[in-house]
């Protein structure tokens, strides 16, 4: 029988397989190339990978007590941010190698958490309930509307997705 915490480890990384469909799709793609929609600018690839490596650093590491770290870009694509202009950003391999970091300790992490602390207070400030079960399971949500974000791009490159 599953703890709680593994299911939704098992969730998250099923999400994440699911983002990783949709980047392999974009992996030679200019990663800083902004498309506007309707007069607004949408994400782009950079930033969307660069703010899931700090979303989950926060949400899944940082919140649960879990092995967080400090990245000096981070404060530029978290909620809220624009990023940094291309000539300024982290070479785009070092977001990637914390992409991948990040998830890994988030994966070994997260299945250990035991029911009580999932009833732990959430510590974000950030209303997305009152327990550390309600930011991890908003933080599996968060990744998910971002997938939508990343199937988006891949059409507005002519990338075949399904």
């Amino acid at each position: 029988m599953k703890t709680e915490a593994q299911v939704l480890a098992h969730m998250l990384g099923r999400t994440r397989e699911y983002t990783l469909f949709y980047l392999r799709g974009l992996k030679d793609v200019d990663v800083h190339r902004r498309f506007v929609c309707e007069g607004k600018e949408l994400n782009t690839v950079f930033w969307l990978v660069a703010h899931l490596a700090t979303s989950e650093n926060g949400l899944f590491l940082r919140a649960t007590g879990g092995p967080f770290e400090k990245f000096s870009w981070a404060k530029h694509f978290t909620l809220g941010s624009i990023g940094l202009p291309k000539e300024e950003c982290p070479p785009f391999s070092e977001i990637w190698h914390t992409f991948k970091t990040v998830h890994e300790k988030t994966m070994a992490h997260l299945p250990t958490l035991t029911d009580e602390q999932l009833e732990g207070p959430n510590i974000t400030g950030l209303p997305f309930g009152d327990t550390m079960r309600d930011v991890i399971t908003h933080g599996i949500r968060h990744e998910g509307s971002h997938i939508g974000h990343l199937g988006w791009l891949c059409k507005l490159y002519g990338i075949k997705t399904m």
